[in-house]
């Protein structure tokens, strides 16, 4: 009976474990595992024993365990935990203690071979679960690993750590092994792989700070302590910190670290929590590293809970630390930023929340004679008292009062896109986080928006963005601004007239202006400012009205541009018009309308049509024509102003707008169909296609067609559902069939001298995105295969009408189509073909289609996504980039491509052999081989070796490699060597094979020194070949290249064993400069094993005699291959080695590369004991030098770059050693202000900036005399600089004078009161200040004098109107910032003198009352609004600096301000009655408090 019951069980458990395994390939629910799990947990539990026994046979374990190994590597399932449960049951309560053992041993020698890598199975993830669940169960213990692990990996047996320890059950550590020993291992881990950060802190701390609290405290204060910022640029500090910091935040979110707090009361109880160091956050905050910087900012944030208060100290890091992060140039970064920002506004709206319910509930327990009973559960229960609740609600409605304000003064109109794009998305996190825990973000906060849409200034700002040059930073302002009625407008009637009146004048305004310009992003702004107006306004009837108004303003225009085209060009556009009704149109289409308003709308709809097929009337025979970018048609020439760009821009524009306009009233029928939805009318959405097909038929402008192919694409698909939505549609219509019987007819019929096709492939593409029957895809495929395969001969045509090239374009567009990619695929090996057998046409254009379709469908097999350097480098040896299995006639086809190019090559056109070769070859060695005609594809490569076109041979060999990889790569090369006999083209192409080998396996990181055995066949083989390879010198310069590339990884040593012929390495006479550079690279890798500088002198002067490129690139190697001789005397010889090759020659290139050098070897042994610098004669030589001489723009820059080492090694000899060191560090610092000037290419600033760099980290001591202004000068100007580069690499010097590495705005806060405190009583210092205030460069005048603000008012008033604006050469620096930034100094500078003298600080303030004054007759004479004069950001960093310049001489004086602030009160009260910006009016009130 009981053997029965086994069987059945069996039985059973079979059909169960059938099923569970089809779950997990379905990617199932986990039933059925949950059901195969019971059932061996039910047997295990039965009365019958051998029932019982079979549920603990160590079969069906292992089979559990390796079941559960494969399914939760790719779905990590919950219902596999119980599969666990059984294992553990299995393991410690089998009734048979024996069998458990087996099955004990089993698991944990699978989970150690597979999770020290020496299985063969890629298991780690479900290694490493299953390994945490039998330690957490005490199936397993540390010490049974540490043993296991010495069997696997004998290497660590003789470790103290392991073969000491012991495990005592009482004690938390190993006799031996510490927290210590274990952090560092950690760390050493994360340095060899820094990938390994993420896996660390999820499969090993999270386990750890879940089940060992005692041990995870101990750790986290190891941790806490740990402060490794010693130095500024080190990727190891790096990769510490970042565990540092991903530990802690781990610790936090477990509750176990606290944020530091300023009352210093410790949480209860102290000893279960690490409390965090102010400092140290304050420094990781600012911290050089991107990620470090990240990282800090989630530690901050971070909680247990979001209902847990901040303290105090976080607010203020907060404060301190959130502009730096809004400023950063990377947009992931500002990303992960916004991510952290969503946390702490959630956090702090939740808390507000409960500590506002914690108030009522204090509050109503006071009220009544009986308390209600105190409740045991929620966030609230936190807070003790009333006094508490009520600090912490104070604490938190404050912060977020100010960081509102904060992201009000980011979206100023000096502030970068970078500060404009990170604060309107925060603003829409403000809007949309909720107020509770468990809240979505699918409503809108109604009391931000309330305070938001009350706020005149936010409006304001949010308003002038509409126009910003930035189409990201337009489109979330529009967002926020749709948002306000909603959540707030819309329940106060008075705020929403006003913000009605307020964006009716705005539409107008913007509506001026774009026609006024013409741009883009005016236009477009105009348009959105229109869609927001018919949101505002809910009424069906008056959003038909701004409908009409928008209809009749176009159809005006577009009659002048019947009449006149050249003067509508310049005066009227229209794209922003049509760009208006498609926004007011996304509103209407929401809606629903009684009968009247459809047949108004129906009405509307078929205007808008005619205006749309006017205005292509009107500009077709401009973007038609065959080179639209440079047509202007006669009768249009003699119109003043009008230029090619104009004509176009105005063509384009126009149909690119009303194109978008038609597919968005068109696709109202993707809108679910119900009573009153405003559909178009058959005859529009008819007509539409009909116009859309004849523009992309015709139309040449690039971006011109893609726009229409898009409505062409929407309209396509629509025919699928217009039965649904057009009851009375004819059953005969088939609108799809007859625009593809169309597009072939172009295909036919339609010339094509060129390569290209115009629209005709998006017709195609587009009429098979409808997906339909008829046409099916398979049809449209055939009939483009069809044509395409006609063979055509030159004879037979002349080239005026080629069907084929349209055919083979509109299949390489199918190919290239998102929508279509997919269900191509299955036709891909007969494209393949068919573009192959392209290849061999007579014809060029059909050649060169078929060798795009080609390239497309190699991109299709391979993907877009890689990096240009990692499609170079080709396969790794082990990736599946290809399944051949999926494309099993792709390898016959690839073998077909090799044969028809060798029959290419036997004839006298090697071109054509290219042609054909590199496609198949390319896939090959991207891909590797495929195992089907592998020996066949090899053979035809190989012969490719020896083809007479260089470049044949170098693709050959570089697809060799993909062989090469996984086979004896040595003896292979040999036999290629051997096979290749004394032809010259062969062993030079089997040399290319062994230079690309080598090379491949660099790039992925194999040593070739533990692999000396292959590395000594090739150098046999090579030296057997030597004679054949003397004959020709290319072949001598391979040979040599190969030798200098082993020298290179390391087998100098084996290298130097190879006798080499003596014409190999004689002197540089060859007649082939490649034999000659290879020759003397040899020399620098002899003479650095033997370190001997004067052989290397005297083969680089022999170089410098006969070939300037050799010298220039000897000194380029020079630095990588003599890194490794690092002595002083070999550091002097090279620095004289460098200072003679400047003086010798007079070759920029040269001299370039030797300062370069000589730069960078003085950076390293400055700071250095023991360090012989050059002489000072030597180095004014060099400035010497360079007045007989050539410099180009290189050579500018390695002076400037290397200026910055030279004096930092002057500096270091003294200032007394040195004659005219004062005037020396003045110059200097002049010539480094001067190349940081804008309109100074990057390359310039950069070099200044790292000459800065080198200064200030080479010197280590400075007497800071105020012969260092001009340099310090310089500094903060790269600071601000435009280049994210330049501002890091001068942030590098400022963190060398600080003391802290820190970040460029970090550091520029930083550099200005270090600046007071060394120069504040300086009139030199007080002069600069002065003129950074008002934005004026500094001059050495004798007189100081500033530029009136008036001039710069008017200045900045002279508006650019044409249609291309110059862009701004630095859009990163914000005057109003800089401005605020040094007025700190000013006021202290004041506090210092006591008073306003006549000198640089009297002079701002007779700047600032002129400037005053001016700005009130400004107001007074225009009314300010939004889109107003003060709009402009020029006109607004004027206002602004004469405003806060005004504050800051009022704050100075005191009760003696006199003048001055009259002139402010008296602005302000200006201001106020001619609405001037909210935001200068705020500046102003500064003053008024003050």
């Amino acid at each position: 009976m009981g053997l029965t019951c086994s069987r059945l069980a069996e039985a059973i458990f079979q059909k169960l474990f059938l099923e569970a395994s089809q779950s997990r390939q379905l990617h199932g629910n986990g039933h059925a595992c949950v059901k195969l799990c019971s059932f061996v947990q039910q047997c295990a539990k039965s009365s019958d024993e051998a029932l019982k026994r079979w549920a603990f046979a160590e079969s069906l374990s292992k089979k559990l365990f390796h079941f559960y190994l494969e399914w939760y590597e790719h779905d990590p399932h919950r219902a596999l935990r119980l599969v666990l449960d059984v294992l553990v049951a299995s393991s410690a309560s089998n009734p048979c203690p024996e069998a458990g053992r087996v099955v004990k041993s089993h698991i944990l020698e699978i989970l150690v071979s597979i999770i020290t890598g020496k299985s063969a199975q890629q298991l780690t993830k479900s290694g490493l679960q299953c390994l945490d669940h039998f330690l957490n169960k005490r199936v397993l213990k540390l010490a049974d690993i540490a043993l296991e692990y010495k069997k696997v990996e004998p290497s660590v047996a003789d470790l103290p750590s392991l073969s000491t320890a012991t495990l005592d059950e009482t004690a938390a550590d190993y006799v031996g092994f510490t927290l210590d020993i274990w952090k560092q291992w950690l760390q050493d881990a994360l340095a060899q792989n820094p990938d390994l950060l993420e896996d660390i802190k999820n499969y090993v701390l999270a386990p750890m700070f879940k089940t060992d609290k005692d041990s995870s405290l101990k750790l986290l204060e190891l941790f806490s302590r740990s402060q490794p910022l010693t130095t500024f640029e080190n990727d190891l500090t790096d990769q510490r910190l970042l565990l540092q910091l991903a530990a802690l935040e781990l610790g936090k979110k477990h509750g176990m670290v606290e944020e530091p707090s300023k009352s210093g009361i410790v949480p209860q109880p102290a000893a279960k929590r690490v409390i965090l160091e102010e400092s140290l956050l304050d420094r990781l905050l600012a911290y050089p590293s991107v990620s470090v910087r990240s990282s800090a900012f989630s530690l901050l944030v971070s909680s247990q809970a979001t209902t847990k208060p901040f303290s105090e100290v976080a607010f203020d890091l907060l404060r301190k630390h959130l502009a730096a992060f809004h400023t950063d140039y990377d947009a992931k970064v500002r990303n992960e930023v916004l991510g952290h920002t969503k946390n702490l506004i959630k956090r702090a709206k939740n808390v507000i929340t409960v500590a506002q319910r914690s108030l009522v509930a204090h509050q109503s327990a006071g009220v009544g004679d009986r308390p209600p009973p105190k409740k045991k559960f929620g966030p609230e229960v936190a807070l003790k008292d009333a006094s508490e609740a009520r600090v912490v609600l104070d604490r938190h409605e404050a912060f977020l009062n100010w960081y509102m304000s904060f992201l009000r003064n980011e979206l100023l109109p000096t502030t970068s896109y970078q500060r404009h794009i990170t604060a309107i998305k925060a603003a829409l996190l403000l809007l949309k986080v909720g107020k509770h825990a468990g809240d979505t973000d699918d409503n809108v906060d109604k009391d931000i928006a309330k305070e938001l849409s009350s706020d005149d200034i936010w409006v304001r700002l949010l308003l002038d963005l509409l126009l910003d040059p930035f189409d990201d930073v337009r489109d979330g302002a529009a967002t926020i601004l749709t948002l306000l009625p909603l959540g707030a407008a819309g329940s106060d009637t008075v705020t929403s007239t006003r913000l009605l009146e307020v964006l009716r004048a705005f539409c107008v305004r913007a509506s001026n202006l774009a026609d006024r310009t013409g741009r883009a992003d005016h236009g477009d702004g105009a348009a959105r400012s229109q869609g927001l107006l018919c949101s505002w306004i809910s009424k069906p009837d008056m959003q038909i009205a701004l409908l009409t108004e928008i209809l009749e303003r176009v159809e005006f225009k577009i009659s002048k541009a019947e009449d006149d085209l050249g003067h509508a060009a310049i005066e009227s556009p229209v794209h922003a018009d049509f760009a208006a009704i498609s926004y007011v149109w996304q509103g209407i289409a929401k809606g629903t309308f009684n009968e009247s308003q459809l047949e108004s709308i129906h009405h509307l709809q078929r205007r808008i049509f005619f205006c749309a097929q006017q205005i292509w009337f009107v500009v077709k025979h401009v973007l038609c024509d065959d080179s639209p970018e440079g047509h202007l048609p006669e009768e249009l020439e003699d119109i003043e102003g009008l230029d090619t760009k104009d004509l176009l821009s105005y063509s384009f524009r126009a149909i690119h707008e009303s194109s978008n306009l038609l597919r968005l009233l068109v696709g109202t029928i993707r809108l679910r169909s119900v009573t009153g939805a405003p559909f178009p009318p058959l005859d529009v959405f008819r007509e539409t296609g009909y116009l859309t097909f004849e523009q992309l038929a015709s139309l040449r402008h690039r971006g011109a067609f893609s726009t229409v192919s898009y409505t062409f694409t929407t309209c396509c698909q629509l025919t699928q559902q217009l039965k649904e939505v057009y009851s009375e549609i004819d059953d005969s219509e088939n609108l799809l069939r007859d625009w593809y019987q169309g597009a072939i007819g172009c295909i036919m019929t339609q010339a094509s001298t060129t390569r290209r096709s115009a629209g005709i492939p998006s017709l195609i593409a587009a009429v098979l995105t409808a997906n339909a029957i008829s046409p099916s895809f398979d049809e449209v495929y055939g009939t483009l295969e069809k044509i395409g395969r006609k063979p055509v001969r030159m004879s037979q045509t002349d080239g005026s009408n080629l069907p084929q090239v349209h055919a083979l374009n509109s299949l390489r567009e199918i190919f290239r189509s998102s929508l279509l990619s997919r269900k191509a695929e299955g036709y891909l090996a007969r494209t393949l073909h068919l573009a192959a057998t392209s290849l061999k046409s007579e014809v060029w254009a059909i050649r060169n289609c078929g060798l795009l379709l080609l390239r497309s469908l190699i991109d299709s097999l391979l993907g877009t996504g890689e990096s240009k350097a990692a499609i170079e480098s080709g396969w790794d040896g082990h990736s599946v980039r290809i399944s051949y299995k999926k494309y099993p006639t792709l390898p016959g086809v690839i073998l077909s491509l090799l044969r028809s190019a060798d029959k290419t090559l036997d004839q006298a056109s090697q071109s054509g052999a290219a042609e054909a070769v590199f496609p198949a070859l390319d896939i090959i060695r991207r891909a590797g081989p495929p195992e089907e005609h592998r020996s066949e594809l090899r053979k035809h490569i190989e012969g490719y070796l020896g083809s007479r076109l260089w470049h044949v041979r170098e693709i050959a060999a570089r697809t060799l490699c993909s062989f090469l990889l996984q086979e004896d790569w040595a003896r292979e090369i040999g036999r290629l060597l051997g096979e290749s006999g004394r032809i010259t083209n062969r062993l030079h192409g089997t040399l290319l094979t062994a230079k690309f080998v080598l090379e491949r396996k660099r790039d992925l990181g194999i040593n070739l020194v533990s692999d000396s055995a292959s590395v000594k066949i090739l150098l046999e083989h090579l030296s057997a070949q030597q004679q054949p390879i003397v004959r020709c010198p290319e072949l001598q310069a391979a040979h040599l290249e190969i030798i200098n590339l082993l020298s290179c990884l390391g087998c100098h040593d084996l290298v130097a064993k190879v006798h080499l012929p003596s014409k190999s390495l004689g002197h540089c006479d060859s007649s082939s400069a490649l034999m000659n550079l290879h020759t003397s690279l040899k020399v620098i890798h002899d003479a650095a094993a033997s370190g001997d500088v004067n052989r290397l002198r005297t083969q680089f002067l022999t170089a410098l005699g006969s070939d300037i490129n050799t010298a220039s690139r000897m000194l380029e190697t020079i630095p990588e291959v003599w890194i490794s001789v690092d002595n002083v005397g070999t550091r002097t010889a090279l620095c004289g080695l460098y200072l003679e090759a400047f003086t010798v020659s007079s070759a920029p290139e040269v001299r370039t590369r030797a300062l370069t050098n000589l730069g960078s070897l003085m950076d390293g042994m400055l700071g250095r004991e023991n360090a012989t610098l050059p002489h000072v004669e030597q180095l004014d030589g060099v400035w010497n030098q360079l007045q007989k001489g050539e410099i180009n723009p290189a050579l500018s820059c390695a002076v400037i770059q290397t200026s910055g080492t030279i004096m930092a090694a002057l500096v270091s000899c003294g200032a007394g050693s040195i004659p005219n060191m004062a005037s020396r560090l003045r110059s200097w610092g002049d010539m480094l202000s001067e190349s940081l000037d804008v309109d100074n290419p990057f390359d310039t600033r950069y070099a200044a900036a790292s000459a800065l760099k080198s200064f200030f980290t080479g010197a280590t001591t400075h007497s800071w005399g105020t012969d260092y202004l001009p340099c310090l000068s310089a500094l903060y100007d790269s600071l601000i600089d435009d280049d994210e580069e330049v501002r890091e690499t001068a942030a590098l010097a400022a963190s060398a004078i600080m003391g802290t590495p820190a970040i460029a705005p970090t550091a520029a806060d930083s550099l200005v009161p270090w600046l007071l405190k060394q120069f504040g009583e300086s009139p030199e210092f007080q002069s600069r200040m002065i003129c950074r205030m008002v934005g004026q460069p500094y001059s050495h005048d004798d007189d100081f004098w500033l530029t009136p603000a008036e001039d710069q008012l008017r200045k900045a008033l002279d508006f650019d109107d044409s249609l291309f604006a110059a862009e701004e050469q630095n859009l990163f620096i914000d005057e109003v910032r800089e401005t605020a930034r040094w007025r700190g100094a000013f006021a202290e500078t004041l506090r210092l003198a006591g008073r306003i003298s006549d000198g640089p600080l009297g002079c701002l303030k007779t700047w600032v009352e002129a400037g005053l004054k001016c700005f009130i007759g400004l107001a007074r004479k225009e009314e300010d609004s939004p889109l107003g004069w003060t709009s402009d950001q020029h006109v607004f960093a004027v206002c602004a600096r004469i405003l806060l310049c005004a504050v800051a001489t009022i704050q100075a004086s005191g009760e003696h301000a006199g003048a001055t602030a009259e002139l402010l009160e008296e602005l302000r009260e200006v201001g106020g009655q001619t609405k001037l910006h909210g935001s200068l009016l705020a500046m102003a009130a500064l003053g008024a408090q003050a």
